[in-house]
């Protein structure tokens, strides 16, 4: 008999094993499908997404303006022109600048190759005496047959670079295209938007699944908001003082290099990578001392340095780390999909996707491996806990109001 229960359970133990390996690969499948979708249509993909992530950071905006009387379609457009004003300033302040040194790259170039000889002669020595290690002897008999051998002919298998997934945003017309699919979505979402989740939650079967969908919007909502407030402050301060440093330091267009910090800093790790490198050739090729640059490229990486490692971490605190790997993963991974706007939207769509993951019991697991704080034990009394997990408490009075009105 015990035999026959050992057999009978270990039949049940694969029958686990077998069903979750079929569970992890459908998943594993639906994913990457999802993924190349994305890709194949990031003309459509990338507005869209776009205008959802804006949404979710300015819906409280409209929520509050529908508090003191103005009408949610009135403050919509005061926020999207709003952001067309600011938009055009930013470009005001960087268009020419920016302009002149795309005209004046050829001359870059050559006075940087020049500039930094010193260090292309002794690269170019070194691989001379490789190569000269690496040429065959020939043989003293003179057997080989140079006229009967052919020289191999080079293949070179091209691999798909970020520019090609850019290429809604090669042209006038291609950007024009993302700026009216994205503006007009988002006047629309922050206009109707709720009564759209209204009508979806009337749509679900109960009130703990529309409770749950209104706790996932509250929490990306407000993880993406807060975490794009502060970081755009922080991003303020130091383009201001990466400007003031440039001017200081004698830089051409410190505005210019003020912006750049700005918007690059939005992009972890590789933003300040990028930002160093432009303005060390820029700081090369308009002074005549070589060891300046070094100078003004360092001034920016101590400036970036301090926000990264002190300032950034102080305000954002631990509710907001997540791993460099996986932050650095996602950069990768959207770039190469979506180009230089999936850069800028990689690390918001990893805080939304740990957001939404904590509210749902399955997805916790892949929360925590993003980022999220992982909950201490609970002290236990009479066999049974204090208290109940975060996302079974009240609701708050925004999800409250939202699902008795949907009931």
């Amino acid at each position: 008999m015990s035999n026959t229960d050992e057999s009978t359970s270990r039949e049940v133990a694969e029958s686990d094993a077998a069903s979750r390996a079929g569970v992890m690969s459908t998943r594993i499948c639906a994913t990457m499908l999802i993924l190349y979708a994305l890709y194949f249509a990031r003309s459509l993909a990338v507005p869209v997404v776009t205008a959802f992530a804006l949404y979710m950071v300015l819906r409280p905006v409209v929520r509050q303006g529908k508090r003191i009387g103005i009408t949610p379609a009135i403050g919509a457009a005061g926020i999207l022109f709003g952001l067309l004003i600011a938009i055009g300033f930013g470009t005001y302040l960087v268009l020419e600048p920016a302009q002149q040194m795309i005209a004046n790259t050829p001359r870059h170039v050559s006075v940087v190759k020049e500039k930094l000889e010193f260090l292309t002669n002794k690269m170019k020595a070194v691989s001379e005496a490789t190569e000269d290690l690496a040429e065959p002897t020939v043989s003293s008999d003179g057997d080989g047959d140079e006229d009967g051998e052919q020289e191999p002919v080079p293949v070179q298998i091209k691999q798909p670079n970020w520019t090609n997934s850019v290429t809604y945003l090669s042209g006038t017309g291609n950007v024009v295209s993302f700026l009216t699919i994205c503006g007009a979505l988002l006047f629309f979402l922050l206009a109707t938007g709720d009564n759209l989740l209204r009508s979806i939650m009337h749509a679900l079967p109960n009130f703990t699944a529309r409770r749950r969908l209104v706790e996932t919007i509250e929490n990306v909502q407000e993880g993406l908001g807060s975490y794009l407030a502060r970081i755009s402050a922080i991003n303020a301060c130091l383009g201001l003082c990466v400007g003031v440093a440039m001017w200081l330091l004698g830089m051409p267009s410190p505005v210019l290099w003020g912006v750049m910090a700005f918007a690059f800093n939005f992009i972890p790790i590789l933003g300040a990578i990028a930002g160093a490198t432009i303005v060390f050739v820029v700081a090369l090729v308009n002074f005549d001392p070589t060891y300046y640059a070094f100078v003004v490229t360092s001034t920016f990486l101590v400036l970036t340095s301090i926000e990264g490692q002190f300032i950034t971490p102080a305000i954002l605190g631990r509710t907001m780390s997540m791993s460099p790997v996986l932050v650095f993963l996602s950069i990768v991974i959207w770039g190469w999909m979506w180009g230089i706007i999936g850069v800028f939207l990689s690390v918001p769509i990893l805080i939304a996707a740990r957001m939404a993951c904590e509210r749902y019991d399955g997805l916790q697991p892949l929360a925590y491996i993003l980022g999220a704080e992982v909950p201490e034990p609970e002290p236990v009394e009479d066999g049974t806990a204090n208290a109940a997990p975060r996302h079974h408490l009240a609701l708050s009075s925004e999800a409250a109001t939202m699902t008795s009105s949907s009931s």
